[in-house]
């Protein structure tokens, strides 16, 4: 869905967001969600500006105070006197301070009236969910910072800073995705902060939050939502659509049964709207054309083997990358086809399980045998299925049915993974929600 922005004399602009975003939430400006304010100094060689009793917030105060959601005391306090004599300002309680020069990024939320030098940007937000624009304030910081201009040091204008582009769902949600991450970081905040330590506690909470999410658990249902089985009968179209073109063939068309037994009892609670369905059915499961190891070049189109996938997977830079020459690469898919947008890849080999969603214009091929293709048949949310895969139950079974040897996921075993499988809509959600804890998690342990 597309999303504007209209002003006051007519215009309207487009507003880019680099995710998919559910239906039920908007894009906007930050600006639009509250009044966006500056701060000021006070003449510092003036005593009677300072040593007052309104709490006067610099960068240099939050960074002291990042462990910490909110905003506690300033080192300096200034008086009516010096807050006249500059372009300082009260803010009103409940408003979310931003440092915007030296560094950009630190965030509190400040709950009494205070005023700020000019290193800071704040916002008095209106009916919404303040703790919820914190983390989503937060969560932009990297794009904030992109958009910074100076040539001594980088700062974020107050126009700047209110142009920043946020995904919006509603209010009930807003104050339920907040809780569930407070919930989570104070299991985070209860233990010593050992880096290792924490970066265990991280992963679990990780697995955890994916391990709710795959049984319906992370985000409300909306009765809105078309259910999973319409979504099933539209995948089941397509793919006797791509077997009349003569695209896939007559076996790809066949269902696995799925076995109401033990093994399955995990989704026997899911919530009404959705399904259960294996890989098989929801993709064209598949792998590439051999290629061998004399047509692999130093230069032309990139060749990834099992471990350039979690290389790319960890935002590692590759050792010792692969290739192969443009005329290799054309006799190839001239047989398999190409991977494109929303297909999903799969190390079968080594570390098991690790997955990559193609992004637009990623140009490469791969080595059969080292991975596995789901080729995307389309309204499935590839992103979605990605976390399926990487929860605890499917990391377990792919670990668990690897052989005794050599462990090994091969294309009839990635068949056969049974996933739960949620309204479009809630797919979308879904995958909103565990980016933003994820990414948070990220930033503590980092």
């Amino acid at each position: 869905m597309l999303h504007y922005e209209k002003f006051a004399d007519g215009t309207i602009v487009q507003l880019e967001y680099e995710l998919d975003i559910p239906d039920s939430w908007e894009l906007t400006k930050l600006r639009n969600i509250g009044s966006i304010i500056s701060g000021g100094t006070p003449k510092s060689s003036e005593p009677s500006f300072y040593n007052g009793d309104i709490t006067w917030i610099t960068p240099a105060d939050m960074g002291k105070q990042q462990d910490s959601i909110y905003f506690d005391d300033s080192s300096k306090h200034i008086t009516e006197k010096g807050l006249t004599s500059s372009s300082a300002q009260i803010i009103p309680t409940n408003s979310i301070v931003f440092s915007s020069r030296a560094p950009i990024g630190h965030i509190n939320i400040v709950k009494k009236e205070y005023t700020t030098n000019q290193g800071c940007k704040s916002i008095f937000p209106v009916l919404v969910d303040i703790e919820f624009i914190y983390w989503l304030i937060k969560n932009r910081t990297s794009d904030i910072q992109k958009r910074a201009s100076g040539t001594t040091f980088k700062e974020i204008s107050g126009s700047g800073f209110g142009d920043t582009v946020i995904c919006i769902p509603p209010l009930s949600e807003q104050k339920r995705i907040s809780q569930k991450i407070d919930e989570l970081f104070e299991k985070v905040n209860s233990i010593e902060a050992d880096q290792g330590a924490l970066q265990q506690l991280a992963d679990q909470l990780k697995q955890k939050v994916l391990d709710i999410a795959m049984q319906g658990k992370l985000v409300p249902q909306d009765p809105n939502d078309e259910p999973a089985s319409v979504l099933l009968e539209k995948i089941r179209a397509e793919k006797q659509k791509l077997f009349e073109e003569g695209k896939l063939k007559e076996k790809d068309l066949v269902e696995s049964e799925i076995v109401k037994g033990v093994d399955n009892a995990y989704y026997e609670k899911l919530p009404a709207s959705w399904e259960i369905q294996t890989l098989g059915s929801l993709y064209s499961v598949t792998s590439s054309k051999r290629v061998l190891k004399d047509e692999w070049t130093d230069t032309g189109i990139p060749f990834y083997r099992a471990r350039e996938i979690v290389s790319i997977k960890m935002g590692r830079p590759l050792k010792d990358p692969i290739f192969i020459s443009e005329e290799t690469y054309k006799s190839k898919i001239s047989v398999s086809g190409q991977p494109k947008l929303n297909d999903i890849l799969i190390t079968g080999v080594g570390t098991l399980g690790v997955t990559y969603v193609v992004y637009d214009g990623h140009i490469f091929y791969f080595k059969d045998g080292n991975v596995v293709w789901l080729r995307s048949l389309g309204d499935v949310n590839s992103k979605f299925i990605e976390k399926a895969i990487e929860s605890p139950r499917i990391t377990k079974i792919i670990n668990e049915t690897s052989g005794t040897t050599v462990g090994t996921l091969t294309i009839d075993k990635t068949k056969a993974l049974v996933v739960p499988v949620p309204p479009k809509e809630e797919q979308d959600r879904l995958v909103c929600v565990i980016d933003m804890i994820t990414n948070q998690l990220a930033l503590l342990t980092h």
